[in-house]
């Protein structure tokens, strides 16, 4: 996905804004509960997914299109940069990315709300202060 217009800084820059503002989106909606915990869950995992991206693009490591988080976070312990969060928790929101958006959710378990919120809040803190040491 790097682009060849565009330094790694820059990406970094444009990806982590993305992020934020789905991190934004995230807050809002689980304020709401008439909006449903899929579209919290997208939301969430689209920001997760785009400061993975942020990070990955600050350290000039190749990435390409792909919403699965497994991927990227293994592309991130490649790049020897250090994740510290609970991985399994944080790729549980993969699914939120297509499966989900199309799949049938009658029997699909409640989101935790609060705590994806603070999920996403807590890759966000991750993924900037990286992006700040990288740029000192």
């Amino acid at each position: 996905m790097s682009s060849p217009e565009l330094e790694p800084k820059q990406l970094a820059a444009i990806l982590a804004q993305k992020a934020t503002d789905d991190a934004v989106a995230v807050r809002e909606i689980e304020r709401n509960p008439e909006i449903a915990d899929s579209i919290l869950g997208f939301h969430a995992q689209q920001a997760i997914e785009k400061w993975l991206k942020a990070v990955l693009a600050q350290s000039g490591a190749e990435f390409e299109y792909t919403h699965d988080l497994r991927h990227l976070i293994g592309l991130i312990e490649a790049a020897h940069i250090a994740f510290p969060l609970d991985i399994p928790t944080v790729i549980s929101f993969t699914e939120f990315a297509v499966p989900l958006r199309y799949e049938d959710l009658l029997d699909a378990e409640p989101l935790d709300r609060p705590a994806a919120v603070t999920l996403v809040d807590e890759v966000g803190a991750w993924a900037k202060s990286m992006l700040a040491t990288s740029n000192r």
